[in-house]
């Protein structure tokens, strides 16, 4: 998810205010303004880093005359503390203002108070006709920050939040709370049955991106019966396979809701297809390829460049899945658990994904297959099977790993040979504690089929600092 231009000015602890390019440049973590749940500001910890190349933008201008160049899918706080995307901001709207002036080389911060005569409000929003590099923060503490502008905005996405909830405040019998998830999130191939009416404008933005695509590879649209309507359908989808929906209690008996699912069809459609046009556009370059599977896109050419904009489509679309999952979720549990708030959140954890990143001096683009990143600082989510743990990690950012670590425990058996080696009492056996299905149909995903998490957290102690251990106690399978 992209934020904003590399020019964009955040004002750090030490009194100097440096662009996100800048920050990008020097590496390493910097301590930024953040805003805590009881809108306070304080310090926080953050890393810096290009998210995305030649993004679609749009201006935002405050009431100070102060104007951001972002991507319209950045979310901003607004004054009561809730977020909304730079698109959809109207004029007049009141954001959340963040009061800072320098004296001496220091500088002082004024908390935003309740009743506040200088309130920054939108002077105007309008999209731009060109197009740039975006950059962002990753603040894991808080999931925010300030600009330079007055104002807080969001950090990246989430797929893992602590709520207030401890173990004790949880039902006896979690087999109701399964079944809230379960009927508000389709799984396996099921999807909801009409457009979803939540972010209305993400899916108009999500249209606009999907339906360029498919002009230029209308194959892509006869990959399956109708996918203009079947992408949307499945936005807030959870799908099948090894993704997971989980409620979890950490080292604390605090409780988080974890989950894990990508692009759905569409992203499966979009895959395959250019993997395909890859291996034939070959024969036009290379007589013979050592295998098939090397096949690429050159860069400079136009399918290159639509294989660029289709990924990332599809990585936004990942995320949005992920966003609207968390929302359906978040909505189901209030009416069956006491009542709670959001304490924490790890940032979206994409895996088997493309990225534009600096490495050893070089600009390059990054695959990460069954792979996280795991830059300085960076919070990330490394599952384990169903029955067994998973961890949020903090980054060590190691350079000969490319800034990464594991995404999970892995399989040490396939799901063919999974459902040839156990049975139902296995998975009984196997998951004893967690409520979950306990029939035939999960076996290819029994925690036996898996290697074991923590000799993959151990052997990753270069890459990642555990900051939590969450055991399921909860798990909603595809």
């Amino acid at each position: 998810m992209g934020c904003f231009t590399g020019d964009t000015k955040v004002p750090l602890l030490n009194g100097k205010e440096l662009s996100l390019q800048e920050l990008v440049e020097l590496g390493g973590e910097h301590w930024v303004y953040a805003i805590d749940e009881n809108h306070k500001i304080t310090g926080a910890k953050a890393t810096a880093k290009l998210t995305r190349h030649h993004a679609a933008l749009m201006k935002v201008v405050l009431d100070n005359d102060e104007e951001i160049i972002c991507t319209p899918d950045h979310q901003f706080m607004l004054r009561d503390g809730l977020w909304c995307d730079a698109k959809d901001l109207k004029p007049k709207t009141s954001l959340m203002p963040f009061y800072s002036q320098i004296d001496k080389g220091e500088r002082s911060v004024q908390q935003p108070a309740v009743e506040h005569a200088l309130n920054h409000k939108v002077k105007s929003v309008e999209p731009l006709d060109y197009k740039a590099d975006v950059y962002c923060l990753t603040v894991p503490e808080y999931a925010n920050f300030a600009l330079s502008a007055g104002v807080f905005v969001h950090n990246c996405g989430m797929n893992a939040l602590r709520l207030s909830l401890t173990a004790n405040e949880l039902p006896e019998n979690l087999k109701k709370v399964r079944e809230t998830i379960e009927d508000v999130v389709p799984v396996g191939f099921e999807m909801h049955r009409g457009r979803p009416k939540a972010h209305s404008s993400t899916i108009k933005s999500l249209d606009n991106g999907i339906e360029q695509i498919m002009q230029k590879h209308p194959a892509i649209a006869k990959m399956s019966r109708k996918p203009r309507q079947a992408w949307a359908q499945q936005l807030g989808t959870l799908g099948g396979g090894n993704h997971f929906i989980e409620l979890c209690l950490d080292e604390n008996q605090d409780v988080w809701i974890m989950l894990h699912s990508g692009s759905r069809g569409i992203g499966n459609n979009i895959g395959r297809y250019f993997i395909g046009l890859a291996k034939k556009d070959m024969e036009n370059h290379i007589a013979q390829l050592p295998h098939k599977d090397l096949a690429y896109f050159p860069e400079g050419t136009q399918y290159f460049d639509d294989y660029v904009q289709a990924v990332h489509w599809a990585q936004d679309y990942a995320m949005w899945n992920r966003k609207e999952m968390m929302r359906l979720i978040l909505d189901a549990l209030k009416k069956v658990l006491p009542v709670f708030s959001i304490t924490k959140e790890a940032i979206n954890c994409h895996h088997n994904y493309v990225s534009i990143e600096q490495h050893f001096g070089e600009q390059v683009f990054l695959t990460r297959k069954g792979a996280i990143s795991a830059q300085e600082g960076e919070l990330g989510i490394i599952p384990g099977s169903m029955g067994a743990k998973s961890f949020i990690v903090r980054g060590k950012g190691n350079p000969d790993a490319f800034c990464s670590c594991s995404h999970g425990a892995g399989r040490k058996m396939s799901r063919t040979k999974a459902k040839k080696s156990f049975d139902v009492s296995d998975m009984e056996q196997q998951t004893e504690g967690v409520e979950c299905r306990k029939d035939k149909g999960g076996l290819d995903e029994i925690p036996g089929a898996y290697k074991d998490i923590d000799t993959v957290i151990e052997h990753q102690n270069d890459l990642v600092d555990v900051v939590h251990t969450l055991k399921q106690v909860v798990c909603v399978k595809g």
